[in-house]
């Protein structure tokens, strides 16, 4: 039996209902999206991509302060939305391998997709988004250039969202973060010419 999708949206809109870092559920419902898309290239499980990928903030240190509690719930969930034993844990395994923190690749082929997914929504116009209403949300400031300490959120475009493209598994993921990235980096010209008051005319 495939896992019920719809009983997993209920869960993962409740636990996120209240997220403002950037990581709520319209987040998840965008990564599952990408991935879909990625997926039509491959031969691969849907129901692990749409459920690893709706579900892959909810043991992430962002949005809980106990994750072993966590990964029970949402394991405890998962069983309840009829996913298999064998879905479960390769749904598990993917989403405590995709975070760009922990440099990890996933094995599979599904979980590459995902992760791939979820870094596409760190880039573009809704990575520019995301990236400032985490930095308001964990008090940081927009830019400081008069500290060097890399914790203002413009620092967080060099530290982390341009490197992305380099960093995907599929074709097609690179060939959007390609696109993506160079949005973000005319965003950030006009950021620094507003700054300096350089294009007043």
């Amino acid at each position: 039996m495939s896992c019920n999708i719809e009983l997993i949206i209920i869960y993962v809109k409740k636990l996120l209902e209240t997220e403002t870092t950037g990581h709520d559920y319209f987040h998840a419902d965008r990564v599952m999206k990408n991935a879909l898309h990625i997926a039509k290239n491959y031969d691969v499980n849907l129901d692990i991509i749409k459920v690893s990928a709706l579900t892959h903030d909810l043991i992430d240190r962002k949005v809980t302060d106990n994750i072993s509690l966590a990964i029970s719930l949402l394991e405890k969930e998962l069983d309840n939305a009829s996913c298999s034993e064998k879905d479960i844990e390769e749904i598990i395994n993917i989403i405590k391998t995709i975070s760009y923190s922990k440099g990890n690749i996933p094995i599979s082929l599904e979980g590459k997709i995902v992760q791939d997914a979820d870094r596409l929504d760190a880039l573009g116009a809704i990575g520019i988004a995301r990236t400032f209403a985490y930095g308001g949300k964990n008090e940081r400031m927009i830019y400081n250039p008069d500290k060097n300490d890399n914790m203002d959120s413009i620092s967080h475009f060099y530290n982390k969202l341009l490197k992305l493209k380099d960093f995907m598994n599929t074709k097609e993921a690179k060939k959007i973060a390609e696109n993506r990235t160079q949005y973000m980096n005319e965003y950030l010209n006009n950021f620094y010419n507003e700054w300096e008051s350089k294009n007043q005319d």
